[in-house]
């Protein structure tokens, strides 16, 4: 006769002698005495009928050395005498161990009756169902494991048909945290009838590995079927981690001779959980899953508790069940129907009742499907009741089938669904390769680091009625191997009941820089520009990409670059335009610029300006014209500049980088340019910078007097232009047809000389009275967006935004939002304003995370860090500027360079 339980998920197996101890979040564990004075109260008033309770989903299991909240038989938790007829026991949960936050508890509850009747565990203010979760034996200890979820207040209550002692015992919880379920084919781990070591004799420890095959070290907790036969005497069996000291408590009591079995949730030492016995006996455990860390990637199945739903039972015809079952005979159920979590439904908790049986025997439950498992469920006996709780894997239709030994009255009440999430036909879906962004069921496009031997094993367990194709090719559930190199593209479909999701999964370079994606809400729907680099075993000693990115953080495009390149945007015409870093600081190469690339990476042109060798283009903006003209930045060399306005150091042969804006037609040729040192003065310079691009010039090199690092055409039809001056501390308007200096926007007091004769705006309600090394300026409307590293100044960068008032010369700070990390950033960084609100910002160089989504109340949607590297700029496009299915296809491999 099979003895055990059928719990389980997966169709996996255990390896060698290894024993898996995991409950789908039960534990009836043995449990050590600890304070809970006034924990329980006792009411004899009729509890209302009970309701449905509100819909959640557990994940994160925590195991704990057992803990007695409730021992009615010596007073722990404030009640000392039995609980009479028709009376409930109520525990708040806040007076025990269980922190505050749990959303539900393991418990392994003992009842201890006058006579033969049930106990009904519930939320207090749910009302009592009509079902049960044990039902007692007369004067005998009588336990059973329950997994239950407190009320909105953390009470639990106890409702017992007779006079009862009540022992409870609080084994884990779930809550915040990463461990997460996963269930298995019932294996048996031990059997001592068969087995060494027996429990030859009382208080010997039997130890059992759980850990090894399919149970990853890292297991933190095991759900098994425990079952005692040939005991020698009354007594009782205890489970708990090994490594801890046996509590005084137990899982499961029986009567000499008797064959009788009980579920638990227990926590392993070293892998391991131990066994121990007051008499000797024969002790078989059966696995059927275990709690252990989150997978990196890919959905997980969560526990939905139910307060109790009766759907089945053949004293009443419930189910369909008209009359008990005889020897030999299986029924089916379809459990999940109706209910919400039907779609994603892989697996039920279920207690089995047994009574009116004839002579003894066994009941089963299993997935229909995969035929009649060699475990059970419930050990009956004739003239007694027998109770289970139990987690049993739907078959492939969604259903669950009972099979009885012997001839035997059934009632299954049922008290949890193991679900994926919302929407997903999938319960598991694991590459090997550490995969990013998070998995989601609506997700679409993920990255893959896939490893270099060609192929990328994936972990594919579609829920119940859903098929996988791979590639298009039909394959079963469980791990499979397809062929895959750097860039391909592996395509993931699970299909049910006429609906299909289709996930993309591309094996990304082993180089290309790992982001670490956090998303708490959805950031705008769209796309995301940016570059990316990471250190690499190359000649230059980095890696360059341009990337986009989706709302969810996924590389659905992307191109490796020849070298390290920044300021990756869209033109209008659809194509690409970005350039390599073309200086250490800024840009003095004469033979390279803005690059024009397709999206199949194909380079179409490449944008210089009318004299690249005395305008070297500068690569920290490019502004596409309406006419088709270009405005570019250069740094031009000028000599013989008298700087000792600067201060020591400084020189008055000196030479300058100077800053200019050159607009240029599609034919090569300047049609308007602007030059800073025309308009400022040195005096006006507050954090020059000797960078030596040219290390021959005189006193160690030129001078970097005004940084200009960013350029932005104004929208209102002006043709302005506004631009962000990191060594001048400013924002600067220039005006197109006078050439003059509109305003500025700076760190300067009102009133300071400007060489233009310049405004310098009045600041209001900015406490950090303006800009400090300011990058990526915008101007849309009146608003005034930046980007504040602030260098050097001890101070968090910041995104930060000014309402410009021309008429009254001010800028009133509209809002600011500091770095994440409150410190300043060494460069780099944007801020783009979108449509609905958000503010898209780069951190700049030193900050992570790196980007950030934040909503319109400044609460961060979406965060993406980088392990190594940075990024210039990030910049933000509406849905409908690429096509989808366009970037998939021409993502990977090299951006062509000129050549």
């Amino acid at each position: 006769m099979p003895y055990g339980v059928a719990m389980g998920s997966s169709r996996a197996r255990l390896a060698g002698a290894a024993v898996v101890v995991a409950v789908s979040g039960f534990v009836a564990v043995p449990a050590s005495t600890v304070s809970a004075a006034d924990a329980a109260t006792v009411s004899c008033a009729t509890p209302a009928d009970g309701g449905a309770i509100a819909d959640q989903r557990l994940e994160s299991y925590r195991a704990v050395t057992p803990a007695r909240i409730v021992d009615t038989r010596d007073g722990t938790g404030g009640v000392d005498d039995p609980v009479g007829d028709g009376c409930t026991l109520r525990i708040d949960l806040d007076e025990t161990v269980v922190p505050d936050g749990v959303r539900a508890v393991a418990l392994s509850v003992t009842a201890i009756a006058s006579r033969a009747g049930y106990v009904t565990v519930f939320p207090c203010a749910a009302g009592l169902p009509a079902t049960s979760n044990l039902n007692p034996r007369a004067g005998f200890p009588t336990p059973n494991l329950v997994v239950a979820s407190p009320d909105a207040d953390g009470r639990i209550c106890l409702f017992t048909l007779f006079r009862s002692d009540l022992v409870v015992d609080v084994a884990g919880w779930w809550g915040a945290g990463n461990a997460r379920f996963r269930s298995i084919a019932p294996v048996r781990a031990i059997d001592t009838r068969v087995d060494d070591p027996a429990i030859e004799a009382a208080d010997t420890e039997i130890p059992v590995t759980i850990t090894g095959g399919d149970v990853p070290s890292g297991a933190t907790a095991a759900s098994v079927n425990l079952t005692v036969t040939s005991t020698t005497g009354d007594g009782f069996l205890v489970a708990y981690p090994c490594g801890s000291t046996a509590p005084l408590a137990s899982n499961l009591n029986f009567r000499a001779g008797e064959s009788r079995a009980v579920s638990a949730i227990v926590g392993l030492g070293s892998g391991r959980l131990c066994l121990r016995s007051n008499v000797a006996l024969e002790a078989i455990v059966d696995v059927n899953g275990y709690f252990a860390p989150a997978p990196q990637f890919g959905p997980t199945a969560g526990l939905h508790p139910l307060a109790g739903r009766r759907i089945a039972s053949t004293r009443d015809g419930i189910g369909g069940w008209n009359g008990r079952f005889s020897p030999g005979m299986a029924r089916a159920l379809d459990p999940v129907a109706g209910l919400p979590t039907e779609p994603e439904a892989t697996a039920v908790t279920v207690n089995i009742t047994t009574l009116d049986a004839v002579t003894p025997g066994y009941v089963t439950a299993y997935p229909c499907s995969e035929g009649l498992p060699e475990v059970s469920s419930v050990n009956v006996a004739p003239g007694g009741v027998a109770t289970n709780l139990v987690t049993v894997d739907l078959d492939v239709d969604g259903r669950l089938c009972f099979y009885s030994s012997t001839t035997v009255n059934v009632i299954v009440d049922l008290f949890g669904v193991m679900a994926a999430p919302d929407g997903s036909l999938a319960e598991r879906l694991a590459p090997d390769g550490h995969t990013w962004p998070a998995f989601t069921a609506t997700g679409s496009d993920y990255g893959v680091e896939c490893g270099t031997d060609g192929r990328v094993a994936l972990d594919v367990q579609p829920v119940p009625g859903a098929s996988v194709r791979v590639n298009g090719i039909a394959v079963e559930s469980g791990r499979t191997s397809v062929r895959a190199a750097a860039d391909d593209l592996v395509r993931v479909e699970l299909v049910a009941d006429g609906a299909t999701r289709s996930y993309w999964l591309r094996c990304l370079p082993p180089d290309f820089p790992r982001l670490d994606v956090q998303s708490v809400a959805s950031a705008p729907a769209g796309w995301y520009l940016t570059t990316l680099w990471a250190a690499a075993a190359t000649p230059s000693g980095f890696v360059g990409f341009t990337v986009i990115l989706d709302e969810r953080g996924a590389p659905v495009w992307y191109k490796r670059t020849d070298q390290v390149v920044i300021d990756l945007k869209r033109r209008s015409d659809g194509r690409l335009v970005y350039t390599p870093q073309l200086g250490a600081t800024y840009g003095v190469d004469t033979d390279n610029g803005y690059r024009v690339t397709s999206l199949a990476g194909t380079l179409v042109d490449e944008l210089l300006t009318s004299d690249p060798v005395a305008f070297p283009v500068d690569h920290h903006d490019y502004v596409p014209l309406p006419n088709g003209n270009r405005a570019m930045l250069s740094y031009p060399l000028v000599r013989n500049r008298n700087l000792t306005a600067l201060g020591a150091g400084y020189f008055a042969n000196d030479s300058i980088a100077d800053g200019v804006i050159e607009e240029v037609n599609p034919a090569g040729d300047r049609v308007w340019a602007w030059r800073v040192d025309d308009h400022f003065g040195y005096s006006e310079v507050t954090f020059p910078q000797r960078f030596a691009q040219y290390p021959t010039e005189p006193n160690g090199g030129e001078v970097d007097v005004w940084h200009v690092n960013s350029l932005d055409r104004v929208d209102d039809g002006s043709g302005d232009y506004v631009f962000s001056a990191r060594h001048l501390d400013a924002v600067v308007r220039v005006d197109r047809v006078t050439a003059e200096v509109d305003w500025i926007l700076g760190s300067l007091p009102v009133g300071t000389p400007n060489e233009d004769g310049a405004t310098r705006l009045q600041i209001i309600g900015d406490q950090r009275g303006g800009p400090r090394r300011p990058h990526d300026a915008r101007l849309r409307g009146d608003v005034l967006t930046l980007f504040d590293n602030r260098t050097a100044t001890g101070q968090p960068a910041r995104a930060v935004a000014y309402r410009i008032d021309d008429d009254a010369e001010t800028a009133t700070m509209l809002w600011q939002v500091e770095s994440p990390t409150g410190a300043s950033s060494a460069g780099l960084g944007s801020v783009q304003v979108l449509d609905d609100g958000s503010v898209l910002v780069n951190w700049g160089a030193g900050i992570s995370p790196m980007f950030q989504v934040l909503d319109d109340g400044f609460d961060a949607v979406m965060s993406i860090a980088q392990t190594d590297g940075a990024s210039y700029r990030i910049r933000y496009e509406p849905p409908s500027s690429f096509d989808r299915s366009l970037l998939r296809i021409f993502a990977g491999g090299t951006a062509e360079a000129p050549g």
